[in-house]
């Protein structure tokens, strides 16, 4: 019997879990964030109203946009509570995020109807929660998340066949695939593909040739529904972050000194917490004109102390800092591993003579 896999993703969960705890917020406009739009409620999409978006655009667009505080741990905690609901009736699942992930649902669908299957999760999740999702049903990971966006909020969509797939995302921009990131279509862009069909014009070598083997393959497959990856049920964790936006914009070097050594804290004690070590230590800064830049740093020994993520973030904080106001500071931390020993390479290895 052929793989069926379960997509699900929390209806705008930031803002949703707001509404759900306050019920004066129920139908109207609202966005979770502070200088800038992390979740928008669908009543204020409908104005125009989107993540990532200046919170001071997004009032222009609805003048009765009510702004609500982000609270992180809180969504977390909620998040976690969903993940556990899933984990008692399967132990096929792989968590994305906290608000969306995949379930392998072969075993249920057996003598199951799926559209009855789709209303009973629905209603597992909604009646243990208060909280609404939206699912999608494929014969791959990649066909499940698609099919997940396509009738949101609330409600479901389902690939019944390779065939349907292929023929969906045909017409459709790049953008809808996931793994077909900006990077990847501005370099398609080059070659006057953007749509999804204009990229079966190209041959796999040529992809692999351009791309790079896996890059290549990837792209190749996917559009013609042969990509295929299995649940992950260790899957872990690819990197940790913190940032702050600032109530008020702020140039003072030791006070952004300060918010850089608390969130090097923070994220040290996450890491110790899980055993893990990170590589890779990334900043990111946006200024008071919303321009954001980054620069990574990679450490010759993964660490998970504090000390060394601060003077990484710091060395990197040198070449970013100008005179500007900065909005938003934050550290990212990727390259992870479970452990901190180098690895050395073959032409490292001492031969005794």
């Amino acid at each position: 019997m052929e793989k069926i896999y379960l997509h699900y993703d929390m209806d705008a969960f930031f803002a949703s879990v707001e509404q759900r705890d306050n019920p004066r917020l129920k139908g109207i406009p609202i966005a979770v964030g502070h200088g800038v739009v992390t979740t928008a409620s669908y009543e204020a999409r409908k104005f125009g109203v989107k993540s990532a978006m200046p919170t001071v655009t997004a009032k222009k667009l609805c003048p009765h946009l009510k702004l609500i505080p982000v609270r992180k741990n809180y969504y977390s905690a909620v998040g976690k509570e969903i993940q556990n609901l899933i984990k008692k009736f399967t132990d096929k699942y792989e968590f994305t995020s906290i608000d969306e992930g995949y379930i392998d649902i072969t075993e249920f669908i057996k003598n199951n109807n799926i559209e009855k299957f789709i209303i009973r999760f629905k209603e597992y999740i909604f009646k243990n929660t208060g909280l609404t999702c939206s699912v999608g049903i494929g014969f791959s990971k990649i066909s499940a998340k698609i099919a997940s966006d396509i009738n949101k909020p609330n409600n479901y969509f389902i690939f019944e066949s390779k065939e349907q797939f292929v023929e969906y995302i045909r017409d459709k921009n790049l953008s809808i695939i996931p793994g077909i990131g900006k990077k990847t279509r501005e370099l398609l862009s080059l070659f006057n593909i953007s749509v999804v069909s204009e990229l079966y014009k190209i041959e796999k070598k040529e992809l692999t040739a351009k791309f790079g083997i896996n890059r290549g393959e990837y792209l190749y497959n996917v559009i013609r529904g042969m990509q295929y990856s299995e649940i992950d049920t260790n899957r872990k964790r690819q990197s940790y972050g913190h940032e702050v936006t600032f109530g008020q914009s702020m140039n003072d070097i030791l006070e952004l000194s300060d918010e850089l050594k608390v969130q090097s804290k923070k994220l040290s004690k996450r890491l110790k917490e899980n055993k893990e070590f990170a590589k890779t230590v990334t900043l990111k800064i946006r200024y008071s004109n919303f321009m954001t830049y980054t620069k990574a740093k990679t450490l010759k020994i993964a660490t998970d102390e504090y000390k060394s993520i601060f003077e990484a973030a710091m060395e990197s904080f040198k070449h970013l800092k100008k005179k500007d106001e900065v909005r938003l500071i934050g550290i990212h931390l990727s390259s992870i591993t479970k452990s901190n020993v180098i690895q050395l390479s073959f032409n490292d290895l001492q031969i005794n003579k």
